[in-house]
């Protein structure tokens, strides 16, 4: 079967299977309300969808001229099929629509395939935040720092 995935804009109905998706991605997921925040304080909220399914999703706000990914998750099963450079791509180029000069975000350390995704598309390292993520019991997983990386879009 040929998948034709989509990216569009999140609503509010894509949020139950956002919080799904981040649950089966992230160490600590946002809720379903922070998501919903997300939404409506207009910050740019994306999903890439494979007809009805949502397979990824990705979260950036805009201020001071720069542009800041918080969130970007595909499902696991989806893994290795380009979703994440398409829609790390489309992210970019909505920055660059904006005027943003530069865009940032921060990365667990110990996720390396997100890190080398972003550095295939010319982010670097800037620095490290100690202990920025917290830890979480239920998944057995110590607090974590995050490595900080930057892209110039001038």
């Amino acid at each position: 079967m040929i998948h034709q995935h989509q990216i569009r804009k999140m609503t509010h109905a894509d949020v139950p299977a956002v919080c799904e998706l981040d649950q089966a991605t992230d160490i600590t997921p946002w809720n379903e309300k922070l998501i919903t925040d997300c939404i409506n304080i207009g910050y740019e909220c994306w999903v890439i969808i494979d007809q009805t399914l949502v397979t990824g999703f990705a979260i950036m706000s805009f201020g001071a001229n720069e542009a800041h990914l918080l969130k970007l998750g595909i499902l696991p099963a989806y893994h290795h099929q380009g979703l994440g450079q398409r829609l790390l791509q489309y992210l970019i180029n909505i920055a660059k629509t904006h005027g943003v000069e530069e865009m940032y975000l921060e990365v667990r350390v110990s996720n390396h395939p997100a890190i080398a995704l972003y550095r295939k598309n010319n982010f670097v390292e800037i620095g490290m935040r100690k202990g920025y993520y917290p830890p979480n019991e239920l998944k057995n997983h110590p607090k974590e720092d995050a490595l900080t990386m930057a892209l110039a879009l001038w």
